[in-house]
C-alpha cells in the first residue's frame, strides 16, 4: 500500500467527502525531491516551499516562532499546504485544546501532500478544511471559539487569492458577531483631510457601543498655522516638527490617565516614532488608518514599524511597500460615508438657486482638474466650481465660487444635493486621469450617501463597491460633455440611479461597517486581547459564568450591572463607592489593594 491510498484511509474515517475529492484530484502542482538530510522535500513553479537542506528543522523553527502566542481554548487556522512539516510541527507543541486546522486551498497540492509522506496519529487530531473561502470561514465562525489565523508562507503564496478571500470573509462573520465594548482612544490630526474622517471614525464607533478617549490635536491648528507664517525654511520646520514632538508626549501622558484597550491613530496624527515605541514595550496596541494616497505623503515609511496595525485603502502595491518598510500586520480598508452628515436634505429655493447648478464640482485645484476643466466652459449648460487653492487659474475664474474660499462640510452638502450631476474628478499631479487609479476617495461614498448623481473618473476597485447601474464612470475627460449632455436629457434614469447608489452605501459602505471590519481584524490578530472583549468576555455575565465556582468572587460581580463590561477599576470603585466607614470582606480588601497596585505601577509616561 502507498503512502497516499493509506493516508486517504486514514482521512476517510472523519472526512469520507474529502478522501472522495482527493480521489478525483490530479496532483502534480509540486516536484518532489530529497533534501540534503533525505526526508522529502518539495517545489512549487520552481521555488522551495520547504528546506532543501532540512525541512524538518525549518518546520520547528516556524513552529516554535508560534507556538508560544497560541492560547488554550483557540483555534489554530493554517495557511498553507505544503508537505505539511510545519502542521505536525506545531500541533505536537500545542496543548491537547488548542485546535489546529487547516486551510486546504489547493486540493491538487494536498493529493501530492499525502502522496509524498506518511501521515501519523498527530493528523487524527487535525481539522481539515476545504470548500470555498466563505464556507470555510462560515463554519469556523460559528463554532464560536476564539480563532487565531498562521501562514506558512512558503507554502501560501501560491494560493494567496484564495487565502485573502477567507480572512475578508472571516473578519466579517467575526464583524457580524462582535458584542463586546472596547474603549479605544481615537488621535486625530492637528489639520487636512483626515480631520473630518476622524470625527466619523469617532461617531461610528460610539454608534457600535465602544467608549472613545478622543485626542482632538485641531485645537491646536492655530498655534501651528502661526509657526508656519516664518520666513526662514529651518526655524519653520524646527518649530512645527517641536510642536509634534509636544503634542506627541502630550498624547502619551493622556494615555498614561486611563490606558484604553487600543490606540487608533487616523493620518498624520502627531505620534512619533519614539513614543509609538515606548506605546509597544508598554503592550498597547496600537493602530493607524492611513486615508491618504501612500504615493504622495510618504512619512508612512519612517512610521511603518511603529504602528502594529496598518489599514490602508490602496491594494497591491501599497500593501507590499508597507510590508517592506517594516509594518507587521497591513489591510486594505476602504473610505465610507457618515449618514449622520452625508445625505439628502431639503432645501429652500434661494439655497436651491445659490448652490445648484447643472454640473459642478468640489474640491482643490490641482493640476489635472486646473487642465481638463475649461472643456466644461462655455457649454449649454451651467457649470459651478466650489472649494480652494485655485488661484492662477484665470479661465475658470468665471465658474469658481466664493472667490476660491474653502468651503465646509454642510456647504459641500448644499452642493451635492443641489447639483443635477456631480463631477468627482480625482486628484493627481498629471494633466489628465489618474494612470495609477488604484483607489476610491470619500467623495465617492459621500455623494451616493446624498442620493446625488455623480460622474466619476474610472477606477480599479470602483466595481468592488458599486455596480455600473449605480455610479457612471469615464475613462477620458473627453467623454465628459457627452455624458452630461446624456444624463441631463434623462431625469428618470439618473435619480434611480442615485437612489440604487445610495442603498448600496446604507447597505455596506458607512463607517461603521468600516469600523466593524477593522476591529474584527484587529480582533482576529489579538484573539486573547482585542478578540476576547469583542467577544464580549469582560461583561458581566461571561465572568459570573466563569468564577460560579468561587462564591466570594460570585458575590461581588452580582452587584455588577447587567450587560456591563467589568473590569477592576470598575470592581474597586463599587467598593470604594460603599464609603470610608464601610466593613469590608476578604476578597474585597483584595480588590482594592490590586487596583492600587495597578494605579502605582502606570509609569508610562
Amino acid at each position: 500500500m502507498n503512502h497516499f491510498t493509506e493516508n486517504v484511509m486514514r482521512l476517510a474515517t472523519r472526512y469520507p467527502d474529502l478522501a472522495a475529492s482527493l480521489k478525483a484530484a490530479r496532483g502534480q502542482v509540486l516536484t518532489i525531491e530529497s533534501a540534503r538530510n533525505g526526508s522529502p522535500s518539495a517545489r512549487r513553479d520552481g521555488r522551495w516551499i520547504h528546506s532543501a537542506y532540512d525541512p524538518l528543522r525549518d518546520a520547528e523553527t516556524w513552529a516554535d516562532s508560534h507556538a508560544p502566542a497560541c492560547q488554550a481554548g483557540e483555534t489554530i487556522v493554517i495557511a498553507g499546504i505544503g508537505l505539511l512539516y510545519h502542521v505536525e510541527a506545531l500541533r505536537k507543541k500545542l496543548l491537547p485544546d488548542i485546535a489546529v486546522a487547516v486551510l486546504i486551498s489547493d486540493m491538487d497540492e494536498f493529493h501530492d501532500a499525502l502522496s509524498a509522506r506518511l501521515l501519523g496519529p498527530w493528523s487524527d487530531q487535525i481539522l481539515w478544511f476545504s470548500g470555498t473561502p466563505q464556507d470555510i470561514a462560515q463554519t469556523l465562525t460559528a463554532t464560536g471559539r476564539p480563532l487565531r489565523c498562521l501562514s506558512y508562507a512558503p507554502a501560501s503564496q501560491s494560493e494567496a487569492e484564495f487565502h485573502s478571500d477567507f480572512e475578508q470573509a472571516l473578519r466579517r462573520g467575526i464583524a457580524r458577531q462582535v458584542g463586546g465594548q472596547l474603549t479605544i482612544a481615537l488621535v486625530g490630526p492637528i489639520y487636512g483631510g483626515s480631520l473630518p474622517i476622524a470625527g466619523y471614525v469617532k461617531r461610528a464607533l460610539e454608534n457600535l457601543g465602544h467608549k472613545v478617549q478622543w485626542i482632538d490635536h485641531s485645537v491646536h491648528a492655530r498655534s501651528y498655522d502661526i509657526m508656519g507664517t516664518l520666513n526662514d525654511t529651518r526655524n519653520r520646520q524646527l518649530m512645527q516638527s517641536r510642536m509634534a514632538e509636544v503634542l506627541s508626549q502630550w498624547t502619551l501622558a493622556t494615555l498614561a490617565e486611563s490606558p484604553p484597550d487600543l490606540v487608533l491613530s487616523l493620518a498624520q496624527a502627531p505620534l512619533t516614532s519614539p513614543v509609538l515605541e515606548h506605546l509597544r514595550k508598554k503592550k498597547f496596541v496600537t493602530a493607524m488608518w492611513f486615508v491618504e494616497n501612500y504615493r504622495h505623503l510618504t512619512y508612512w515609511q519612517q512610521m511603518a514599524p511603529g504602528y502594529e496595525f496598518w489599514f490602508v485603502f490602496q491594494q497591491g502595491q501599497c500593501l507590499e511597500a508597507f510590508r517592506q518598510a517594516g509594518a507587521r500586520n497591513v489591510s486594505y480598508l476602504p473610505m465610507a460615508a457618515d449618514p449622520d452628515v452625508h445625505g439628502p436634505i431639503t432645501l429652500a429655493d434661494e439655497d436651491r438657486r445659490h448652490y445648484g447648478s447643472d454640473v459642478s464640482f468640489v474640491g482643490a485645484g490641482y493640476a489635472n482638474r486646473r487642465r481638463c476643466f475649461p472643456l466644461l466652459l462655455r457649454q449649454p449648460w451651467s457649470f459651478k466650481l466650489w472649494g480652494n487653492e485655485w488661484e492662477g487659474a484665470d479661465e475658470l475664474q468665471s465658474v469658481l465660487q466664493l472667490n476660491g474660499a474653502r468651503i465646509d462640510t454642510a456647504t459641500c452638502m448644499k452642493v451635492f444635493n443641489a447639483t443635477t450631476i456631480n463631477l468627482n474628478l480625482h486628484s493627481t499631479t498629471g494633466a489628465g486621469l489618474d494612470p495609477q487609479a488604484d483607489f476610491v476617495n470619500p467623495r465617492t461614498f459621500e455623494l451616493a450617501a446624498c442620493g446625488a448623481f455623480q460622474l466619476v473618473d474610472h477606477r480599479s476597485l470602483l466595481s468592488e463597491f458599486f455596480t455600473p447601474q449605480e455610479i457612471v464612470s469615464f475613462r477620458s475627460f473627453d467623454e465628459v460633455p457627452g455624458q452630461v449632455k446624456h444624463w441631463l436629457a434623462d431625469p428618470s434614469a439618473r435619480q434611480a440611479m442615485a437612489a440604487a447608489a445610495q442603498a448600496r452605501v446604507m447597505s455596506a459602505h458607512t463607517y461603521v461597517h468600516r469600523m466593524k471590519d477593522l476591529l474584527a481584524q484587529i480582533g482576529l490578530s489579538q484573539p486573547d486581547r482585542i478578540g476576547a472583549v469583542l467577544r464580549g468576555n469582560r461583561r458581566v455575565e461571561a465572568l459570573r459564568s466563569r468564577c460560579a465556582a468561587d462564591l466570594p468572587l460570585e458575590s461581588l460581580l452580582k452587584e455588577c450591572p447587567a450587560g456591563r463590561r467589568i473590569e477592576l477599576k470598575d470592581l474597586a470603585a463599587q467598593i470604594r463607592s460603599k464609603g470610608p466607614s464601610a466593613t469590608l470582606k476578604r476578597e474585597e480588601l483584595m480588590v482594592l489593594m490590586l487596583d492600587e497596585y495597578r494605579s502605582e505601577t502606570r509609569d508610562l509616561v
